[in-house]
């Protein structure tokens, strides 16, 4: 069954693979010219919101990536199940829009199925991958020949359900293995248990149609948690957005779990530390984590149920290695000691990507 869904998969991905760098069918309004939601409040002063950009007809913003001056954006058809399935009687087309740093669109992508994940690879290489839950695809993207490649998994992969967020580290691909398979539920994992991998790495086979994928991270990997300094097993039930920290780690957001998991020199001799997220004494789930570079920057949020990416600036400058998160509908300023999260803005949609560009 899986291998017919792969089949059926591919043969629409090379279909729609030939549309790459399309117009977008419906202009996107002047950013400029859109307010941002009355909803959205500032919770700290020194900081200014505005919107970059609005996703064209009903395409919903995702992933974000910048790839030389340019903004890369996942925009999601909401007709795209996240198994890749599409909503009966409709015909779905998920893109990746290419922005100017001026919020205007400059070309966009025709992309298979779900996309979530986008990541540079090289200097005219983008690589998207699509379908979360189940039946992944990678999308390599050649930004200067304008030309798109679908390749597929060349097995099943180990943890039963699709690929999320990629990062890349000392020339390594790593993906975070999302919807993953779990065992049975017991009293203190009552979503089930994990044991089976929460990150891969990705290496392209020369037949240039799959891929194949090496776990570098398990679900229930020993851990040190960073807040109390305790040894404890992991249970990474929702792997999800993937981020690389200022220290060089590949840091895995375990969604529904709450918790940030770092991989220290990642390979035969990494280590692994966890970090608990908490808002108000709770626990709390974010989609998104970054931190600021050093330099002049500013920041970019794309707000899933709005349809908006916000701009967002510091009047004295982001401080260099201050962590920031997405979730909860809110902009959150993040202490990695602890792991409190503390509200910027409240009354978002749902904020999802998040990047720091360069100025």
């Amino acid at each position: 069954m899986i291998q017919k869904k792969l089949v059926t998969l591919l043969s629409l991905a090379a279909t729609l693979s030939a549309c790459g760098g399309n117009s977008s069918s419906t202009p996107a309004a002047t950013p400029a010219s859109i307010a941002v939601p009355a909803s959205v409040t500032a919770a700290q002063s020194g900081y200014k919101i505005s919107v970059f950009a609005k996703a064209p007809g009903t395409l919903l913003p995702d992933d974000l990536v910048q790839h030389g001056s340019n903004i890369f954006a996942v925009a999601q058809d909401s007709n795209n199940n996240p198994d890749g399935t599409t909503v009966a009687g409709t015909s779905p087309q998920s893109q990746v829009i290419e922005y100017d740093l001026n919020g205007n669109v400059v070309k966009t992508f025709n992309v298979p199925g779900h996309p979530d994940g986008i990541m540079e690879f090289d200097s005219h290489t983008v690589w998207v991958s699509t379908n979360e839950d189940a039946n992944p695809l990678l999308i390599v993207i050649d930004t200067t020949a304008n030309t798109q490649t679908t390749l597929a998994p060349d097995v099943t992969p180990a943890h039963d359900g699709g690929l999320d967020d990629m990062k890349q580290l000392n020339g390594v691909v790593y993906v975070s293995a999302s919807h993953p398979t779990l065992g049975a539920a017991t009293v203190t994992a009552p979503k089930g248990v994990s044991s089976v991998p929460s990150a891969y790495t990705v290496t392209l086979n020369p037949d240039n149609k799959t891929f194949h994928l090496t776990p570098a991270l398990m679900g229930n990997a020993a851990a040190t948690n960073i807040a109390t300094n305790t040894q404890v097993m992991l249970n990474m039930t929702d792997p999800d957005s993937m981020a690389i920290d200022p220290a060089g780690n590949v840091v895995v957001d375990s969604q529904a779990d709450a918790e940030l998991v770092f991989l220290k020199n990642p390979g035969a001799s990494q280590s692994v530390s966890v970090l608990p997220l908490m808002l108000s004494g709770n626990a709390a789930p974010v989609d998104d984590t970054r931190w600021a570079p050093s330099g002049s920057s500013f920041m970019l949020v794309s707000d899933n149920k709005t349809q908006l990416i916000y701009r967002i600036d510091a009047s004295a400058g982001f401080t260099a290695g201050t962590a920031y998160a997405s979730g909860q509908g809110t902009l959150l300023q993040l202490n990695t000691s602890t792991g409190a999260m503390t509200p910027v803005y409240t009354g978002m949609g749902s904020p999802h990507g998040m990047i720091f560009v360069g100025q």
